[in-house]
């Protein structure tokens, strides 16, 4: 229910973790070791999280879009200073590096390697990334300036 806002998170740029199956118990653990937010639409695991002293945001069940739910977010924990965009793996959460262009010959398409000065990949999965044109709607969403 929350994946796509877990992923619009990272592509913000926040270490954003998702939990599919784990138990309450190991969800709470898992913030407290890490001291991390717990943002959550289960009104019991919220409950859970303040009584152990952590910081939690409970979610509207809105029907917003992830965009506009992340931004409302990051606004209501005065993070909107902490947003480093396009740092973070949106499929696994891994930290991005640019890596020269040249290293990438024969990994990915050759008119996406043409067509690109710059490419970032994923220290954890290795996933390949390069500025396609939904970026461009991305920034506008996010109201960030081309680099």
């Amino acid at each position: 229910m929350l994946g796509r806002l877990a992923r619009v998170l990272r592509i913000m740029g926040f270490d954003t973790l998702y939990f599919r199956s784990e138990r309450d118990i190991e969800i709470l653990a898992r913030c407290l070791k890490e001291s991390r937010i717990l943002l959550t639409a289960d009104r019991h695991l919220q409950a859970l999280a303040k009584g152990w002293g952590l910081r939690s945001v409970l979610l509207p069940s809105e029907k917003l879009d992830p965009w506009s739910r992340g931004l409302k977010i990051i606004k209501g924990l005065n993070l909107e200073g902490c947003v480093t965009p396009f740092s973070r793996c949106p499929k696994c959460n891994g930290p991005m590096e640019t890596v020269p262009r040249e290293d990438l010959v024969g990994f990915v398409h050759p008119y996406v390697w043409n067509r690109n000065k710059y490419f970032v990949v994923c220290k954890e999965c290795g996933q390949i990334y390069w500025e396609g044109s939904h970026v461009k709607r991305i920034r506008e969403k996010l109201g960030l300036e081309h680099p």
